[in-house]
């Protein structure tokens, strides 16, 4: 099959499959556990990965159209914040099962089609993918802090 071997389209079937998938899984008990969930709790580990940089390199592209729902507004209402925090659980889990769907078609891929097909495959997960659910992490923990804060002085 011709589209098993183009990593550009498996990462975009990914994030279609991680979208169908989160939306069965909000559902279920344990999503709340799993979009609580950090990869480093330490907040200059992202930081050291690049993620700021990769904002940057995200927000000069065509793909900033996607998640316009998640910025902050300038007038901080904590039930929109609230909100926000929904909106980047639902762009995170999405992101981690499409992660995990290219990751078996890498597997897929190495096998059958070679080591540059594998590492197109790994390549395209890691950006298309991997470093969504860091920045998203990311920014997770930043509005955490922010309604935390809000919370505080009400």
């Amino acid at each position: 099959m011709q589209l098993l071997n183009n990593p550009v389209a498996v990462m975009f079937l990914s994030f279609i499959i991680g979208v169908i998938a989160d939306l069965a899984m909000r559902r279920m008990p344990f999503y709340g556990w799993l979009s609580e969930r950090y990869l480093f709790s330490d907040p200059k580990m992202y930081e050291r990965l690049g993620i700021e940089q990769f904002r940057k390199i995200l927000l000069a592209t065509p793909l900033r159209m996607f998640n316009t729902n998640i910025k902050i507004p300038k007038n901080r209402d904590l039930r929109l914040l609230n909100e926000i925090r929904k909106h980047i659980a639902t762009a995170e889990v999405s992101h981690w099962v499409g992660f995990t769907v290219m990751m078996v078609m890498t597997f897929y891929a190495w096998n059958t089609h070679g080591l540059k097909t594998g590492i197109g495959f790994v390549f395209f997960n890691i950006i298309g993918n991997l470093y969504p659910c860091l920045l998203q992490q990311y920014n997770k923990k930043r509005l955490y802090q922010l309604i935390a804060l809000m919370e505080r002085r009400i």
